[in-house]
C-alpha cells in the first residue's frame, strides 16, 4: 500500500511534519507492507516559508525586524531558486502571538514585513513571494510600505507610518527614491481567503474581532480603511477594494495589489505546484490529511479542502481535532481524535491521540 500523508498543521499543538512522522509510525505498527510518502503542507500561513525551503532545497536566514507593537522580533526568510526568489512569511513579523497582551489591530503595524522585503531584495532577490496568513494587523500594509520607502502624509504635512487606528489621518502619499527599486521586483501574494477590503466581508468586520478589536474599534478600522483606500485610488489610479484577497492579512493584500502590482495566488495551489501533488496523489492508494478543526471553512482555500478536491478518485482520511459534521465528498473518511476531551488536554496530547487513532484505523484495514 502506498500512503500519501499530506496534512496541514494542528495550530498550537502539532506541526504538519510531526503529523507525517506519526502516520508513518502508526502504519509501521499496523501494516506489514506499505510505503508512506510525506508531504507536509501549509496554505500561505505559519510554516509556509520553512516548508518551501525544505521542498526546494533552499536556505533560511534569520534577521531582526520590528514586531507588530514595535519590539524587535526574529524572523526567518526563505531563499530559493539560487537566492533569486525569497519567501516572506508575514506571520514571522506580525503573527497574532507576537502582539501578546496588546493584541488589537488598532495598535499594530506591518512595518516588520516591509523590513523583511527590503532585506531580501538587498540580497539580490528579484521575486518576492509574500504569504498572508495569521496576521495581527489591520493597517492595509501601510506599515509594510513605510519600511519600503513610501511616505504617508497627514493634513499638516507630517510624514508618519500608519497603524490600524491612524489610517484615517492619511491625506496623501509620497514615493521616496528607495521605493523605485521595487519596480523591477516581481511580487506574488499567497493567501487562502477571498475577502474584499471593505464591507460585511471585509477585513475589519470579519477578521479584526479575532485579533482583539471591539465594536467601536471595528467601526474605526472600517472608516479608516475606506478613507485610506480613497487616497490610494487618487494617488495610484488603482482600485483594488473589491479584488478577492484584498482583505487578507488585515488588508496587506490591498496594499500589495495597489502599490506593488502583486499577482495573487492560492497558497495551497502554490504548494501543490511545488510538490507536484496531482502526480503524487495519482500514484497513491490512500491519502491521509488533517487539521485541527475540520469544517466548512476547510473548503475555502485551505490545505485540507485542497487535498480532498485534487485527490482524484483516491480514497482519503481526514484526522482532525474536531469537526462540525460538514458534508464530505464520496470516498472520504473523517476521524476526530479528541471528541469529548478538554481542549487544553487534547492540544497537549495531540501526538498521542493521533498515533492511537491512526493505528486503530490502519488495523481496521486488515479486517
Amino acid at each position: 500500500m502506498r500512503i500519501l500523508a499530506a496534512p496541514d498543521s494542528f495550530k498550537g499543538s502539532l506541526t504538519a511534519e510531526r503529523f507525517c512522522k506519526i502516520i508513518n509510525q502508526a502504519a509501521k505498527r499496523a501494516l506489514a507492507d506499505f510505503e508512506c510518502v510525506s508531504m507536509p503542507l501549509a496554505d500561505g500561513g505559519e510554516g509556509t516559508a520553512s516548508l518551501v525551503a525544505k521542498a526546494l532545497d533552499g536556505t533560511l536566514e534569520k534577521i531582526e525586524v520590528e514586531g507588530p507593537t514595535g519590539k524587535p522580533v526574529k524572523a526567518h526568510i526563505a531563499f530559493v531558486n539560487g537566492g533569486k526568489t525569497a519567501v516572506i512569511e508575514s506571520a514571522q513579523a506580525i503573527g497574532l502571538s507576537l502582539a501578546g497582551r496588546r493584541t488589537n489591530p488598532i495598535r499594530t503595524s506591518s512595518y516588520g514585513v516591509g523590513q523583511m522585503i527590503s532585506y531580501a531584495t538587498s540580497k539580490g532577490a528579484g521575486e518576492i513571494v509574500l504569504t498572508l496568513g495569521g496576521s495581527c494587523t489591520n493597517d492595509l500594509g501601510a506599515g509594510m510600505l513605510s519600511a519600503m520607502g513610501v511616505s504617508f502624509v497627514d493634513i499638516c504635512g507630517n510624514r508618519f507610518s500608519p497603524i490600524g487606528g491612524s489610517l484615517e489621518r492619511v491625506e496623501t502619499v509620497e514615493f521616496n527614491q528607495a521605493f523605485s527599486k521595487y519596480r523591477e521586483v516581481k511580487f506574488v501574494i499567497l493567501c487562502d481567503v477571498d475577502n474584499p477590503l471593505l464591507g460585511e466581508n471585509g477585513c475589519a468586520r470579519v477578521f479584526a474581532p479575532q485579533k482583539g478589536a471591539g465594536a467601536s474599534d471595528i467601526l474605526r478600522l472600517e472608516h479608516g480603511a475606506k478613507k485610506f483606500a480613497g487616497v490610494v485610488r487618487r494617488v495610484t489610479g488603482t482600485d483594488e477594494i473589491n479584488t478577492p484577497g484584498a482583505g487578507a492579512a488585515g488588508g496587506i493584500g490591498f496594499g500589495a495589489l495597489s502599490f506593488l502590482e502583486a499577482e495573487r495566488k492560492s497558497g495551497i495551489e502554490a504548494m501543490f505546484e511545488i510538490y507536484n501533488f496531482k502526480k503524487a496523489a495519482a500514484l497513491s492508494d490512500l491519502i491521509i490529511t488533517g487539521e485541527g478543526r475540520f469544517d466548512r471553512q476547510s473548503f475555502m482555500g485551505k490545505a485540507v479542502g485542497g487535498v480532498l478536491g485534487e485527490r482524484g478518485d483516491v480514497p482519503a482520511v481526514v484526522f482532525c481535532g474536531s469537526t462540525d459534521g460538514v458534508e464530505v465528498p464520496e470516498g472520504v473518511t473523517v476521524i476526530p481524535i479528541s471528541d469529548g476531551l478538554d481542549l487544553e488536554y487534547a492540544m497537549a496530547e495531540a501526538s498521542n491521540l493521533l498515533l492511537s487513532a491512526a493505528e486503530k484505523y490502519f488495523n481496521s484495514l486488515k479486517k
